[in-house]
């Protein structure tokens, strides 16, 4: 009897203190925490944005200023547009076009790697667009 006594304090003893042991097993090894990192997204370099907008607005004027000039008896010099200028909705909606595919495609360039030639992209556009534009504004003028 006093064997199975001091195998039950024995059992007592051993099993009352595993929950002691793996509470401070789990003290010392916490367990690892879940991390998850995204990378971060490359920034638009400072030009790019202010060109969305450059070639926006220059599109906007353009619209207008042929607009404009074709009402005023002026002839529309650009074989691709020819008679839009009469029907304003068709040709709002090619200036929109187009200028969301030159955006599309210079975020498409971005995307891929070819940051550089993003840039150029939108710089060509502007500057081919404000040509135009000052062509127009020309052509405004001297009809004043």
């Amino acid at each position: 009897m006093v064997r199975m006594c001091s195998l039950v304090v024995v059992a007592i003893v051993i099993f009352g203190a595993v929950p002691t042991f793996a509470a401070d097993a789990q003290q010392d090894n916490p367990p690892p925490k879940l991390q998850i990192t995204t990378p971060a997204a490359e920034s638009r370099p400072a030009i790019l944005p202010p060109l969305y907008v450059g070639l926006a607005a220059l599109q906007v004027y353009d619209g207008y200023s042929t607009i404009r000039g074709v009402r005023e008896g002026n002839r529309e010099t650009n074989p691709l547009v020819g008679g839009l200028a009469e029907r304003p909705v068709v040709l709002w909606s090619l200036k929109a076009a187009t200028t969301a595919l030159s955006i599309y495609l210079a975020e498409q360039q971005w995307r891929q790697h070819h940051r550089k030639q993003a840039i150029v992209t939108m710089i060509v556009a502007n500057g081919v667009m404000g040509a135009v534009a000052a062509r127009n504004a020309s052509r405004l003028a001297s009809r004043q």
